[in-house]
Formats: structure tokens, sequence, C-alpha cells
């Protein structure tokens, strides 16, 4: 029979059982920023709500736990063109704000800002 013994490490430390809400919390934002296309701000804030109060002091900053949400999704991918997706190339009114788009560059913008733009005195 084999036995594999250890000896003491340098890393020894008291556990911290107040970060175990902490754990749970970066778990559920990520395990639902894969699953859903929801706005980062939203997951946080629903997940938030039946996070303990008094381990809140323990919390990592928003930015970082939005931080978390967003590395969690995959990178919007291109085309065999290396042009970028139709679904990205509009605004949520269906305007296209992609006015120019080659290898090199992107000018992102719509016809409504364009007029805007023209009227301008400047």
């Amino acid at each position: 029979m084999d036995a594999i013994l250890s000896g003491p490490t340098e890393h020894c430390h008291a556990p911290t059982p107040d970060l175990v809400p902490v754990f749970e919390l970066k778990r559920k934002i990520k395990a639902r920023a894969a699953e859903t296309e929801e706005f980062p701000s939203t997951i946080l804030h629903s997940v938030m709500r039946s996070f303990p109060l008094d381990a809140a002091c323990q919390l990592p900053q928003g930015d970082t736990l939005l931080r978390t949400i967003r590395r969690q999704r995959p990178a919007p991918s291109t085309n065999d063109d290396n042009q970028l997706p139709d679904n990205l190339k509009q605004t949520d009114r269906g305007e296209n704000f992609v006015l120019h788009e080659d290898e090199k560059l992107i000018i992102f913008t719509t016809a409504t800002n364009l007029s805007v733009l023209k009227t301008c005195k400047h």
C-alpha cells in the first residue's frame, strides 16, 4: 500500500467563512452572465438582492464585479471577411450606425447624427 505524505507548508492562515457569500455571489453572476444576454448591471443588481448585509464589507468593488461579468461573455466574432456581423451594425431602433468599414478603420455614426452635425454652426 502506497502512502502519500506531505509536510507542513508555508501557506497557513485561519479560515475566512465571511468570504463564502462572496464566492457564492461570484459563482452566481458568472453562471448568469454565461446563460443570459442581460446587461451586466441588471445581473449584478438582481443577484445582490439576496446577498447578506453582514458580508457586504467583504465584497469587491462594483467595477470589479461588472468586469467579472463581462469576462464570462465571448467576444463578438467577425465573419470571413473580417467584417462585423449585421446585428452589431444597427442601433436598438434598427438604424444603421456603421458608416464605413474596412480592414483598418470603422466609422460609427447614424444618418440622424450626420444630419445633426450638418446643421450645427461650428
